[in-house]
C-alpha cells in the first residue's frame, strides 16, 4: 500500500513538472513584449553633411515621428514586429528615397538612411491614389523616376501617397503583393504645377 502511494506521488510529481515546463515554454515562445529599434540618418547630397531638424514620420504597425539631431541621426524605440513606412520631410528639401518600407522580424533595423537635396525654392507636389478590388491594404507601392525612388504601403482603406516630389518630372508608380495582379500594372505620372491624385489600381487574384 505504501509502495502504491509512493508511486502515485511520484507520477503526480512528474506530471506537474511536465505541465510546468509546457507552460514556461509556451510563455517564452509567445512573448509579445519584446520590442526593437528603427534607426538611421539623413545627409545632404553632394557634401555628405548631416541634416538636422528633418522630420521622420513612422506609419504602419505603429505611428510616431522623430526629428534628426545635430548629427542627422534619428531613432524609434519600442517597435514591435511588423511592417512600417518611414517618410522624411523638411521645408525646401527633397529626399531619396522619398519613403521606405521596413519589416521588423525579431531584430533591430539600422541604416535606414536618406539623402536630402535642396529644392532651391522649387515647388514640390504629391502623387496619390487608391487600391481597390480583391485586396486593398498591405500592397507595396513603389515609386521611381525624377532621380528618386521610394516605397510605401497602402493603408487599410487602400490609399497611398508620395509627398515632396519635384515639379516637372515623370514618375512611375508600381503596385505589388504576392499572389495578386494589378490593373494597370503600373502608372506613369508627370507632375505639372499641381498634386496628382486618383492614380488608382484594381487588384485581382
Amino acid at each position: 500500500m505504501n509502495n502504491r502511494k509512493r508511486i502515485l506521488a511520484q507520477l503526480l510529481f512528474y506530471f506537474l513538472s511536465f505541465m510546468f515546463l509546457i507552460v514556461v515554454g509556451c510563455s517564452i515562445n509567445n512573448d509579445t513584449t519584446t520590442t526593437y529599434t528603427i534607426s538611421g540618418a539623413t545627409t545632404v547630397y553632394g557634401t555628405g553633411d548631416a541634416l538636422a531638424n528633418a522630420t521622420i514620420n513612422l506609419t504602419g504597425a505603429a505611428t510616431s515621428s522623430a526629428t534628426t539631431d545635430s548629427d542627422g541621426n534619428f531613432s524609434f524605440s519600442g517597435a514591435a514586429n511588423g511592417t512600417y513606412t518611414l517618410t522624411p520631410s523638411l521645408a525646401n528639401y527633397t529626399f531619396n528615397p522619398v519613403s521606405v518600407v521596413v519589416v521588423i522580424n525579431g531584430a533591430n533595423i539600422t541604416d535606414t538612411n536618406f539623402v536630402a537635396t535642396s529644392t532651391g525654392g522649387a515647388d514640390t507636389y504629391s502623387i496619390s491614389g487608391t487600391v481597390t478590388g480583391a485586396v486593398q491594404s498591405d500592397v507595396k507601392i513603389t515609386l521611381s523616376g525624377g532621380g528618386v525612388s521610394g516605397t510605401v504601403m497602402a493603408g487599410s482603406d487602400g490609399t497611398y501617397t508620395f509627398a515632396n516630389l519635384l515639379d516637372g518630372y515623370s514618375y512611375i508608380i508600381t503596385p505589388s503583393l504576392s499572389g495578386y495582379a494589378f490593373t494597370p500594372g503600373y502608372s506613369t505620372v508627370t507632375l505639372s504645377g499641381a498634386n496628382a491624385a486618383n492614380n488608382d489600381f484594381v487588384s485581382s487574384l
